[in-house]
């Protein structure tokens, strides 16, 4: 009850709040946000799964993807930047296999974990104390020099963590949903735009709004994307998360949106309960991604689902390194197939490809897979 305490005393001092203030609170108080208190759980115990949780194959095919981007950057210094690291999972199984299978990278990169929580930091040295000497902590990319970094910045499930705003179309007017109090309780009205950034945000995308339809705005993906453009000098940017194209994103088949919340392994639409205690998310826009990164210099090499990226860079091999004789080996094979069926995760999550100041070397970078699962649905195609 503190967090939601102190965000009821805020409401009171302020007047209403926006759903982006408010999710602000709820995942990333110092104190009691739900990333920040240690509530944020991962895997069986957890709220949900993740891909690195399912099978180390995941951060096997990352190390694949960063050692042929070594090769084709060939600095003098490279540079693994993940984002939203959280425990350090991914970037363990990442550096093991680039250890075990490219000791010539490994052995030549230094891999910097973004994480703004320092109690998630202290564990990600726990973590990765076998690696440590490659290893840097820091907890924000704002302590990274401009065009400072040759290399790759990776992340996984971070975009759709970051606060957005809600705003729903009322006879063809953009509304904003604030959160405010009636009676003591949480309760949501409509009032007009915080910022212009809002109507801005959606002036590009030619797309008509369905009376009364719900959407969300994410301001600071475009944001964090730029600020990603501007430490990168030479190298590639991979984005992992769920989420859709615009004109996907926004079809009027979603009246409410796509926010949902996560609890013990079970979705709710109701943020203003366990407060501090669930995660609150909502489906990434890639146009907006791709859009903000090519302002700043970042090119879109491709726009896949992780099942076909997970393909392309052969995980249907490491499958096949497991036994159906044995049930441990049967296991894995399972595992590693919910990675990448469509049916499972494979077509949930995309996959982003950036590069910056790579053109001319990139004809060669991208394997050649003869499988292809194909998810084009209507408005799937690249924007501008």
């Amino acid at each position: 009850m503190v967090l939601e305490d102190i965000i009821k005393s805020l409401i009171i001092k302020k007047g209403p709040i926006t759903f982006a203030e408010f999710m602000e609170l709820a995942l990333y108080h110092p104190e009691y946000g739900y990333y920040s208190s240690g509530e944020a759980k991962i895997g069986k115990e957890g709220d949900y799964y993740t891909s690195p949780c399912v099978h180390p194959a995941f951060g096997e095919i990352i190390s694949r993807f960063i050692a042929r981007a070594y090769e084709i950057i060939a600095p003098s210094e490279f540079t693994v930047v993940e984002m939203g690291a959280g425990k350090g999972i991914l970037a363990l199984d990442i550096l093991n296999s680039l250890k075990n299978s490219s000791p010539s990278v490994y052995n030549k990169t230094n891999y910097i974990i973004v994480e703004r929580n320092l109690c998630i930091l202290r564990e990600g040295e726990k973590v990765l104390k076998e690696h440590i000497h490659r290893v840097k902590l820091i907890d924000s990319l704002s302590t990274l020099n401009p065009e400072s970094t040759n290399g790759v910045f990776i992340s996984n499930e971070l975009v759709d963590s970051f606060p957005f705003h809600r705003v729903k179309f009322i006879n063809g007017e953009m509304f904003e949903i604030f959160v405010t109090l009636d009676k003591g309780e949480f309760k949501e009205v409509l009032g007009k735009p915080s910022t212009p950034a809002l109507r801005k945000y959606l002036e590009s995308y030619d797309i008509e709004f369905a009376n009364e339809q719900e959407i969300e705005i994410n301001l600071y993906a475009g944001e964090w994307i730029q600020s990603v453009a501007k430490t990168l000098a030479k190298g590639l940017v991979l984005t992992i998360d769920y989420g859709f194209l615009a004109p996907e994103l926004f079809n009027p088949r979603r009246m409410k949106g796509t926010f949902l919340c996560f609890h013990k392994h079970t979705t709710n639409e109701n943020p203003y309960a366990n407060i501090g205690k669930q995660d609150i998310t909502a489906h990434v826009d890639f146009t907006n991604l791709i859009r903000a990164g090519k302002s700043c210099g970042l090119n879109t090499v491709r726009y896949l689902t992780q099942g076909q990226f997970l393909i392309d860079w052969g995980i249907l091999d490491i499958v096949e390194r497991y036994s159906l004789e044995d049930i441990p080996s049967y296991k894995s094979r399972m595992a590693i197939k919910n990675l990448f069926l469509p049916e499972l995760m494979g077509d949930r999550f995309k996959v982003l490809i950036q590069e910056k100041n790579l053109t001319h070397k990139l004809m060669s970078f991208y394997p050649s897979s003869p499988f292809r699962i194909s998810f084009q649905r209507p408005g799937d195609r690249l924007p501008d």
